[in-house]
């Protein structure tokens, strides 16, 4: 490991002991390395300059209006229609709230492309409801915070768009390869909730939905589904790009959410619009921020090094993968989804292309196994919005988020070792 290399990650990781945000503990970083190691190599204004290059990606434009969208739609009466058709999808079984808890979320998440949007659309209604038949707040809390991420890998999913800009990879491909890893997690979530009630002895749910119940919210929910179809549908047929999708996500949003449902005052949609702006801020602040940070390392050659280093260790193929998620589900415990995908793409890609993973596999297990970061604490982003949503510590949902992590560690090992799960569907549509 070079000089620069040991200054790099040791400020690095000085700054984010002493409470640093991250964007800058990154940027500081980067700049002390360059000045203390090599100064005739480095020339400081490459930060600028790498923050220009890529935060003024025309693709990143996707990010603020797929974010407007999940918000609208949050607010305008989507999210309830959701729940319902989710609600009339679960028979009269133990832990059936539950299951319209994940089920409402994967199909919000097919809208938003957010966890934090999925986690607090849905966990306003039924976190209560999951505390009414028998769960404790925990339980109900850790469920919800995880059923949230499902939100970031189910498309249109913002950390796919930053994929695809970062690794240079079709945006629409990414898109389609989340699908079936979105709904394996959902399944997990779904069958770990069953098995909590089962032992809980929990009651089972007040009513059997009837296929007329099923129908009547099949067709109030058509609109906020539409804006799937409209989405990926117009990427897949090629009339849209991703950022154009995203601006006709919007559009939809506003329609049916304003002159259609009437639930969008003009406060609601001002809330919405500065929540946008707050969270594209901080995420292309992220992205900026990491970028000197992967330059520097890959100048160094720290990604060929490791790649080196890690197929090193053994000739089989399956430790590896698995050491490889052991340090994406680490990192992801302190690190937040955004700069942690855009630092470990560079460093681990060699490693998955010497395993003859195709990039599309490895970048949606990258963002899967990141995104079970995404409840787990200390940089937790559903959990904490779920805890916020149920006013419950972290400690209470600590031990109760457990199985749910499980149920969603065995959804990445099942992506990660069978393919198929992400190629499969993209290869069949043609896209």
């Amino acid at each position: 490991m070079s000089p620069a290399v040991q200054i790099l990650l040791l400020v690095f990781a000085l700054l984010l002991v002493l409470g640093v945000p991250i964007s800058m503990a990154l940027i500081l970083a980067a700049a002390a390395a360059m000045l203390a190691a090599t100064p005739v190599a480095y020339d400081l204004t490459q930060i600028p300059l790498q923050l220009a290059e890529t935060t003024g990606s025309f693709p990143l434009l996707a990010i603020p209006f797929f974010v407007l969208a999940g918000n609208i739609m949050s607010r305008g009466g989507m999210s309830e229609r959701l729940i319902d058709l989710a609600r009339s999808m679960v028979g009269r079984v133990p832990g059936g709230i539950a299951m319209v808890s994940v089920l409402a979320s994967m199909f919000f998440a097919a809208v938003s492309g957010s966890s934090a949007a999925t986690t607090a659309a849905i966990g306003l209604v039924l976190i209560p409801a999951m505390r009414q038949s028998g769960f404790s707040i925990g339980a109900a809390t850790g469920l919800q915070a995880t059923a949230g991420s499902i939100g970031v890998v189910i498309p249109p999913s913002v950390p796919f768009v930053l994929l695809g800009v970062v690794g240079g990879l079709s945006i629409g491909k990414l898109f389609i390869g989340g699908i079936v890893p979105g709904v394996l997690m959902a399944l997990t979530l779904m069958l770990t909730a069953w098995l909590h009630a089962a032992v809980q002895k929990h009651p089972p749910s007040s009513a059997t939905p009837s296929l007329r119940q099923f129908l009547r919210a099949l067709v109030r929910a058509v609109l906020p589904l539409l804006t799937v179809v409209f989405v990926l549908g117009g990427i897949l047929g090629g009339y849209v790009t991703p950022t154009e999708a995203a601006v006709v996500a919007v559009l939809w949003a506003l329609v049916v959410s304003g002159p259609v449902y009437r639930k969008l005052s003009l406060r609601a949609f001002g809330t919405a619009l500065t929540d946008t702006v707050k969270v594209t801020a901080i995420v292309v602040l992220c992205i900026g921020a990491t970028t000197p940070f992967a330059w520097l390392l890959t100048v160094e050659n720290v990604p060929q090094d490791f790649a080196s280093a890690l197929l090193g260790l053994t000739d089989n193929p399956v430790l590896i993968k698995l050491l490889m998620l052991a340090i994406l589900l680490a990192i992801g415990t302190v690190i937040d989804l955004t700069p942690a995908m855009i630092l470990l793409w560079p460093i681990l890609m060699p490693v998955a292309a010497g395993l003859g993973m195709e990039p599309i596999h490895f970048g949606v297990v990258l963002v899967l196994a990141l995104a079970i970061g995404q409840s787990t604490p200390p940089v937790g982003v559903s959990l904490f919005v779920a805890c916020s949503v149920a006013r419950a510590r972290m400690g209470q949902v600590a031990l109760p988020i457990v199985p749910f992590l499980l149920a969603l560690l065995a959804a990445l090992l099942i992506v990660t070792f069978w393919p198929g799960s992400v190629l499969w569907l993209p290869e069949w549509l043609g896209s």
